[in-house]
């Protein structure tokens, strides 16, 4: 190659170089762009998106078969459903529930069949203290197995799956109003069949749930046995920025235009440390400190504003139990080995109120 034709050469490759600089360059400003700019704008303007990360209500299992908890390694269990009323149009929501039965009761009562019809005769005929058990997102009623387990060595458990998971409402979005409407219509109907001690156990999403639904439960003059959050956060607006899209746009500045604002305006709130002034019953806070998912000081912030803002003794105690770095993360807790005993401690708590009550 003469000094010529290197030179030709030279200048086509500096030519190409360029070219693909300002091609790559204008394809990684695209993906800025579309990542975040364009994908804040698309969620701050559709209610569908913030419906979908905010109760990502995939099954987990899939083709969930819920009619055979045998499958599932799981016995003495009842899959049936109630019907609620929508508290804003009126239309009526089928609502997914499994009973499982006490442990100790599993082998002395016969399951019947898979309906409300056994779920009833049951529920009327036990003498158990019964726990209503919220879920967290990502999963249907079947997941929380480990859980079961523990509270099956306290309770009758009635896990339900809000509207939008499981079977639960299909044509019915998922909305923090419309289950919080359920939650408290199941609470009455259980109510309705046995005066037996009632709890509410909510876990993640669930926490919030279950303690907006005491919290209405509290206008209808009804109040629970005993609420437990196990990772609770304190309000959406303050837990968005610890989930996974959160850290990935909170260093915008118009994250809190576009993110933040938007929720909170289309009703996903889930405020804990408001509602929670309204429960009138013992509380049990329990959190991780490995939590990955609910950073564990959203856990202290709501024991803290339950003790310290309701009142105490009247509304009913505060127990909160945080666990150190022992890998339970978020879901986890229920293994650790003291679990029962905290809760037969806060059974013990829950009855000592309704004694003081008369």
């Amino acid at each position: 190659m003469n000094k010529k034709q290197f030179f030709k050469s030279w200048k086509l490759w500096q030519k190409i170089a360029f070219i693909s600089g300002v091609a790559l360059f204008i394809i990684l400003l695209l993906i800025f762009l579309a990542i975040w700019v364009i994908f804040p704008l698309v969620f701050m303007n559709s209610i569908s998106v913030q419906r979908f990360f905010i109760f990502f209500n995939f099954q987990d299992p899939k083709n969930p078969e819920f009619n055979n908890p045998q499958k599932y390694g799981m016995t003495g269990v009842v899959n049936f459903y109630i019907t609620t009323k929508d508290l804003i149009d009126g239309s009526l929501v089928s609502i997914g529930a499994w009973l499982l039965l006490q442990e100790n009761q599993i082998q002395s009562t016969k399951i019947a069949g898979q309906d409300d019809k056994t779920a009833s005769e049951i529920i009327r005929n036990t003498k158990s203290p019964i726990a209503i058990y919220l879920h967290g997102v990502g999963c249907n009623r079947i997941k929380p197995k480990e859980t079961y387990e523990v509270l099956r060595k306290h309770f009758l458990v009635i896990s339900l799956d809000h509207r939008g998971y499981g079977d639960s409402g299909p044509d019915k979005p998922p909305t923090e109003l419309g289950i919080v409407g359920d939650t408290s219509q199941v609470f009455q109907w259980i109510r309705a069949l046995t005066d037996n001690d009632i709890y509410v156990w909510g876990h993640s999403l669930g926490t919030a749930l279950s303690t907006h639904s005491v919290k209405r439960l509290k206008e209808q003059s009804i109040v629970p046995s005993g609420l437990i959050l196990e990772s609770p956060f304190t309000t959406m607006r303050e837990e968005i920025p610890a989930t996974s899209l959160g850290k990935i746009f909170s260093w915008m500045p118009w994250f809190t235009a576009t993110v933040l604002n938007p929720i909170e305006k289309n009703g996903f709130q889930f405020k804990t440390t408001t509602n929670i002034l309204d429960v009138d019953c013992p509380i049990m806070v329990m959190h991780a400190q490995d939590d990955n998912v609910i950073p564990y000081t959203l856990g202290e912030k709501v024991y803290h504003v339950a003790s310290t803002e309701r009142k105490i003794p009247d509304q009913g105690n505060v127990t909160f139990h945080l666990f150190g770095r022992l890998g339970y993360g978020h879901v986890g807790i229920t293994s650790d080995p003291n679990v029962p005993k905290y809760i037969d401690e806060f059974i013990g708590f829950c009855k000592d109120q309704h004694k003081r009550r008369g």
